[in-house]
């Protein structure tokens, strides 16, 4: 379907996306072997002075600072697991937490545009700057996140009545440098983001220079890092800009064109409201990662009206909470589940996801600029 010369140039054209990928999982590798996740679940057990709720608000909490500076797949691959080796202390039921640390992974993907790869994907061209992002993205990340803790606190009503008990014992302080590095990286992260900087290579480089760090002390802790970075996520991405310039090239460019040319006939409220949930229901189709590519694509190259291109970007980050085909990190998520012996299907998921992201889904849709 497409020429060799064609498929080098579609996986070259990902390069900035490699490097972020790569970098922010190093960075992950780094805080998960300096125990800083451990102790932070640990840390939001013992705050939560008994209450489930006042834990629940914790862990979600802990879930928008992680997504939000070292991207969604983080909050699945590092926090989820120390949330369920925190709980494991406690009397408390893993649902509503687990499926606490999955929402928010997509719904405060949208506060930085490190928050999630497809961010990246879909301005494959050129990334906003800070300043245009957050007029963009502000108030639609604020909706998004509050109305799907609302949410999620709702459905679990149950699971988080009475008091909590909790056993003695948690995770050793991390090593003030960890926090250190983490700091630093988080801040060159936000001003090389705020001036258009080369987000990819930066952020890659702070992973080599973590990964550096921990060799210091112990050159298995190096490793482990190097180990530990999702390499095939590397390779699957590459395929999507290879498959998606292939598609293309075969008709599927007219899919974008025609969601926007049918909504630009539609009227006030009901144009981003029908472009979210597009872009929504076929990530849930085929995951949100060829999605945001390709219609990142056609955004980046005839110029929709920016608040339609702005819904298109959060029925890519937001919609994936409806099934667990959603998102990358949704299907990390059940991963991680399985190795900790938790099984959640697919049945049940939906029937959480159809309720809880909706009203966050369409609020987010339209305070997006």
């Amino acid at each position: 379907m497409l020429s060799w010369s064609s498929a080098g140039l579609a996986v070259l054209r990902g390069t900035n996306v490699y490097l972020f990928l790569i970098g922010m999982m190093a960075l992950a590798e780094f805080a998960r072997g300096e125990g800083v996740f451990d102790w932070l679940a640990s840390r939001a057990v013992r705050a939560a002075g008994g209450s489930r709720r006042r834990l629940l608000l914790l862990v979600y909490g802990a879930g928008v600072v992680t997504t939000a500076f070292l991207s969604n797949d983080a909050t699945i691959v590092v926090l989820t697991p120390a949330v369920i080796d925190a709980l494991a202390r406690t009397d408390a039921k893993l649902e509503p937490y687990v499926f606490a640390c999955v929402f928010v992974a997509n719904s405060a993907s949208l506060v930085l545009p490190i928050g999630n790869p497809s961010n990246l994907l879909f301005f494959a061209e050129r990334m906003p700057p800070l300043g245009r992002w957050f007029a963009a993205f502000g108030f639609a990340s604020v909706a998004a996140i509050a109305l799907t803790y609302l949410a999620v606190a709702w459905i679990f009503r149950r699971e988080l009545a009475g008091p909590l008990s909790v056993r003695d014992g948690g995770a050793p302080s991390p090593r003030p440098l960890a926090g250190i590095v983490l700091a630093c990286a988080a801040a060159t992260l936000v001003v090389t983001a705020s001036r258009e900087g080369p987000l990819g290579a930066v952020t890659c480089a702070l992973g080599v220079a973590a990964t550096l760090v921990a060799g210091l002390r112990n050159r298995a802790a190096a490793a482990a890092i190097v180990h530990g970075i999702a390499w095939p996520v590397i390779v699957l991405t590459a395929g999507l800009f290879v498959i998606v310039d292939a598609l293309d090239v075969h008709g599927a460019a007219s899919l974008p064109r025609a969601l926007f040319t049918w909504a630009a006939h539609l009227h006030g409220a009901l144009a981003p409201l029908a472009v979210a949930g597009a872009t929504a229901v076929a990530s849930n189709v085929v995951t949100n990662l060829p999605v945001g590519l390709d219609v990142g694509k056609y955004v980046s190259a005839t110029h929709p009206p920016h608040a339609l291109g702005a819904a298109a970007l959060v029925g890519v980050n937001v919609g994936p909470n409806l099934t667990l085909a959603g998102s990358l990190a949704t299907l990390l998520w059940v991963e991680v589940l399985r190795r900790h012996g938790i099984r959640i299907s697919a049945r049940r998921f939906a029937a959480i996801g159809l309720v809880a992201t909706p009203a966050a889904l369409a609020a987010a849709a339209l305070a997006a600029r």
